[in-house]
């Protein structure tokens, strides 16, 4: 797949706590020094610094150097001081290579399969909460079910999740969503989205067309800021071509910055 597109990130790359700092080449601050920002979580850098150019937003991107299941990204997360952190040095790596203060502005942060769990850590802090303003899940998101013989996730582990999708609904925030349809021992994508698609009244309806990668939408769903994809295949193939769909799902639903 990425030995099939011409290579766009073309910049600087700066170490950060837990993830890495790309600099587009050409980037240069608004004179009021505020800096859009976009966070990754899970699919691997060359890739998140690819979807991001691809994206033709401005700004930086935050791409998480973490690997493994969820609790290796929730993990680190858990004390809301590593986010600040993060973010703090982001600010000030930036700053010294711009020659003057700059400060991150609205905060996107896409994610993908196991990456849920950092950001499942992050909605629970009302200040994180409030400042992102947009969600892009790619496959991901899952969790526990309530009992082997109730297939239904556990609520406790996406109260944050629902929450933002009802802001979004409402059209304070965006989160876009999309999901195979292979299930897994525990809840899956597709058995978490139920749940958020439930808290904000809606249905699937039936999909209409393709995605830019030329795979067919079984169902979505779209209410202001909410916005689900369905696709009915059941392969591993489903969710690596999730992860690269972010970029058009950010085109399509996430408002462009000026």
């Amino acid at each position: 797949m990425l030995a099939d597109l011409e290579r766009l990130a073309r910049g600087e790359r700066i170490g950060l706590p837990l993830a890495q700092l790309f600099v587009p080449q050409g980037f240069v601050p608004a004179a009021d020094g505020r800096v859009p920002l976009a966070v990754h979580f899970q699919g691997g850098l060359t890739i998140a610094e690819e979807n991001f150019m691809r994206m033709g937003r401005p700004g930086v991107l935050i791409a998480s150097t973490l690997s493994g299941r969820s609790g290796a990204f929730g993990e680190p997360y858990r004390d809301p001081a590593a986010f600040r952190t993060l973010l703090a040095a982001g600010e000030r790596e930036l700053s010294a290579r711009s020659g003057r203060e700059v400060h991150f502005g609205p905060v996107l942060i896409t994610f993908f399969s196991a990456g849920y769990g950092a950001v499942r850590e992050l909605l629970r802090v009302p200040e994180f909460f409030e400042r992102i303003d947009a969600l892009v899940s790619a496959d991901s998101i899952y969790a526990s079910v309530v009992a082997q013989d109730v297939r239904a996730p556990d609520a406790a582990q996406m109260v944050d999740f629902l929450r933002f999708a009802q802001a979004a609904a409402r059209g304070d925030k965006t989160f876009v969503l999309v999901h195979g349809g292979y299930q897994t021992d525990y809840a899956s994508t597709a058995e978490c989205a139920d749940l958020v698609l439930a808290s904000v009244a809606g249905r699937r309806e039936l999909g209409r067309g393709y995605t830019e990668r030329g795979v067919p939408i079984a169902a979505e769903c779209h209410r202001r800021g909410f916005h689900l994809y369905s696709f009915d295949e059941a392969t591993p193939g489903i969710h690596v071509d999730c992860l690269w769909m972010i970029p058009e799902l950010v085109r399509r639903h996430v408002a462009p910055l000026r």
